[in-house]
């Protein structure tokens, strides 16, 4: 498919789905059957589907054209696409279901499709097997922590023989360790010139892992996940742009008793109490004082 046909193929896709989020509207906010609402979800997915895969394409070209196909995808780490979004909307108590078409949609650009439809990026073809060894040293990182033994699991971690063959050094989960893999990571993706820092391995350190569905079990990341990951460390080496943390935060929205502050000018002080009898005796003298004669 050439770029324009790919481009007249996406522009079909996009009124399409448009057209779908009408149609949708109107069935699910009238007396729409069950099946005709689903039928339209499905064309709605797959349309969006084909739309997305175009734009993905049209990423990869663009990254490939550049000569640095890894450089361009760890600077851009995404690409634009469209969606669809379910919203209640109405002011009052009664919130009405509408769906909207998300024009800008943003999804993340894996680099091991961009890797396989460009025949092989980044400096070191084996970049792959690297951020695999990665994720191992970071499962026996939290299995250590956890208190077991790493050597249960260790001879079925699914990596590649690449992988497995990397040597881990006498510890393997000191945080100097780490970096050294972390940095083979990122010179085998950018090559030389591109230096990871203990900032890169603690960023890796606190998104790697999270609480599993199941009771005293932490789930670890995925090599998929993991690529992503090392994705943004690339992109926050290449870019400059400083990490951040999101926290939960005062809210700064409309105005309520708890955040609004009183401006009011204060009024005077009523008399006290210890003040009143004085004041009486005051007017109760002012009466016996008789007026002067002219």
């Amino acid at each position: 498919m050439t770029n324009e046909e790919r481009i007249a193929r996406m522009a079909e896709l996009k009124a399409q789905v448009s057209a779908l989020v009408l149609k949708y509207n109107e069935l699910n906010q009238g007396e729409g059957k069950l099946d005709d609402i689903r039928r339209v979800d499905m064309d709605t997915e797959q349309a969006v589907n084909e739309y997305t895969g175009l734009a993905r394409d049209a990423c990869f070209a663009e990254c490939i054209a550049t000569g640095s196909p890894m450089l361009e995808a760890v600077k851009r780490l995404k690409f634009e696409t469209i969606g669809v979004k379910d919203e209640m909307t109405g002011d009052g108590p009664v919130k009405i279901p509408v769906r909207i078409l998300n024009e800008h949609r943003q999804r993340d650009i894996d680099l091991y499709k961009l890797h396989t439809a460009a025949g092989g990026i980044g400096a070191d073809k084996h970049w792959v097997d690297v951020i695999q060894k990665i994720n191992f040293l970071l499962t026996v990182d939290r299995a250590i922590g956890l208190g077991r033994d790493p050597k249960s699991f260790s001879d079925s971690y699914a990596m590649s023989a690449i992988a497995r063959d990397i040597d881990m050094g006498k510890t393997p989960t000191s945080k100097t360790n780490i970096l050294r893999t972390v940095q083979a990571a990122v010179t085998a993706m950018l090559g030389d010139g591109y230096k990871a820092t203990s900032h890169d391995v603690n960023f890796l350190l606190y998104i790697y892992s999270k609480k599993s569905r199941n009771a005293l079990k932490v789930a670890c990341a995925t090599h998929k996940y993991m690529r992503g990951y090392m994705a943004e460390v690339c992109h926050h080496i290449v870019t400059g742009e400083p990490y951040d943390i999101e926290s939960k935060e005062i809210k700064t929205g409309p105005a309520t008793r708890a955040n609004v502050v009183d401006t009011t000018p204060a009024k005077p002080d009523a008399p006290k109490p210890a003040d009143a009898p004085k004041a009486a005796k005051s007017a109760k003298s002012a009466k016996k004082v008789a007026p002067t004669a002219a």
